[in-house]
């Protein structure tokens, strides 16, 4: 298994995992993102968690190829922006959030773009594409 293989593995299910939870709890979904939006010290502590991450995939998978291993680095150079953003400006965090509306378009949209991106790194993880 490559490094690249791997991470899909992890990023994979965990974007259709959400992407599920956005789609059959929707109103939880929508609870529990507006309730952390109001805890600023909480989003400072998922910035941070983020960035490690993100941090610890851009150091072990810095590839800008032209194939899909490339999404991997993407996720990891994006990530570290959202740390870096949650952690000098939750105020911004919390104007996106409150922006949300249950039954707008863009939450099921963005569901459907998770799962297929989680269902596509799954794939290559376990080399079924």
């Amino acid at each position: 298994m490559t490094t690249s293989q791997f991470i899909a593995g992890l990023i994979g299910p965990l974007f259709m995992a959400i992407a599920a939870f956005m789609v059959f709890r929707r109103d939880t979904f929508l609870e529990f993102a507006k309730a952390a939006a109001r805890d600023k010290p909480l989003i400072f502590f998922a910035g941070t968690v983020l960035l490690v991450s993100s941090l610890a995939i851009v150091q072990t998978h810095n590839l800008w190829v032209a194939d899909w291993r490339v999404i991997i680095t993407l996720f990891g150079w994006l990530g570290v922006l959202g740390g870096i953003v949650r952690i000098f400006s939750p105020e911004f965090a919390q104007s996106i959030v409150e922006k949300i509306k249950p039954d707008h378009p863009a939450v099921l949209i963005t569901a459907a773009v998770y799962f297929a991106l989680g269902a596509f790194l799954t794939a290559n993880a376990h080399a079924v594409l």
